[in-house]
């Protein structure tokens, strides 16, 4: 079993696996593994129509692998990588591990791994068309503060528009402000780092990842960008969200503007995982989920 870097070549391939197997987690959809790769170290392997993943930067003392994907037999599979992965040597770790998978696994192969809840990485999921307006007791302040932002704003003229291949440098241009004044601020220097290339990959591969979003001017200058891409489930997953913090609430409309450019084709939206931040976790929380996509970590004994 080779693993390798992972290539635009390989989408129709991977695709393939994911397809079927229609699930919204955000790790699972073509965009977020190809340009995910340099944070977590993902490397892919392609063998008998089944996918293998592992990523060597997750975990800070083991090797992190998705469970087999795509095959018939999970729990025969699963045992079969663990013998790979032993014979290899060193420490390692399933990651990923759906409340189902766990299930199975628990049935078929009984006391042959130990669970741990990944709540760091459980994905948050919303109703589209809750987002689109807001609508309800609970984002009644949200509402609010969108009526104010174009209180505040709507005399210099806001426009939002579908990002197309004309949008790429302007958007260049404002996420390397963005990434300037990030720094400036005092944002954590490694994550940003990575975070900021991540982004630049993700524009310069924009209609191979298959990716969406729209822009928001203010004026006649970009001052923010949402985009991401529909997963195999059919939720839309937004990957990235960047706005001029000098705008109150700016994050508050480009969430809704998104939203609404999906509403009618994707029911749900994938906002991803907190990542254990208390700041992140709250504020996703405040946006009132109508579900966590549960993770768990397996070890195996």
């Amino acid at each position: 079993m080779e693993f390798r870097s992972l290539q635009v070549a390989d989408k129709d391939a991977v695709d393939n696996v994911l397809a079927p197997l229609r699930r919204n987690d955000s790790t699972l959809g073509w965009a977020n593994l190809y340009s995910l790769q340099e944070k977590y170290g993902l490397e892919i392997c392609l063998e008998g129509g089944i996918l293998y993943v592992r990523q060597t930067r997750r975990l800070p003392h083991a090797t992190a692998y998705f469970l087999p994907l795509g095959g018939a037999d999970l729990v025969r599979e699963a045992a079969g990588l663990v013998d790979e992965v032993c014979r290899a040597g060193g420490p390692f770790r399933f990651v990923g591990i759906t409340p189902q998978e766990k299930q199975r696994l628990e049935v078929g192969a009984p006391g042959a791994y130990s669970f741990t809840s990944d709540r760091a990485f459980a994905d948050y999921l919303y109703r589209t068309e809750d987002l689109a307006a807001y609508a309800g007791p609970g984002l009644a302040k949200k509402r609010r503060e969108v009526n104010k932002f174009h209180q505040l704003y709507g005399a210099s003229g806001i426009v939002f528009e579908p990002i197309g291949p004309t949008h790429l440098d302007e958007l260049r241009a404002f996420q390397q402000r963005w990434f300037e004044s990030s720094r400036r601020r005092g944002t954590d220097e490694h994550p940003l780092e990575l975070e900021h290339r991540k982004i630049l990959l993700d524009l310069d591969h924009f209609r191979e990842l298959d990716l969406e979003g729209i822009l928001m001017r203010i004026g006649s200058q970009v001052e923010g960008y949402a985009y991401g891409s529909l997963l195999p489930g059919g939720a839309f997953d937004v990957m990235v969200l960047k706005g001029n913090l000098d705008y109150r609430y700016i994050w508050r409309v480009l969430l809704r503007e998104q939203a609404g450019a999906v509403l009618g084709r994707a029911p749900y939206l994938n906002l991803e995982e907190d990542l254990g931040l208390p700041g992140m976790r709250e504020n996703k929380m405040s946006y009132q989920p109508c579900a966590l996509l549960e993770k768990f970590i397996a070890i195996p004994r």
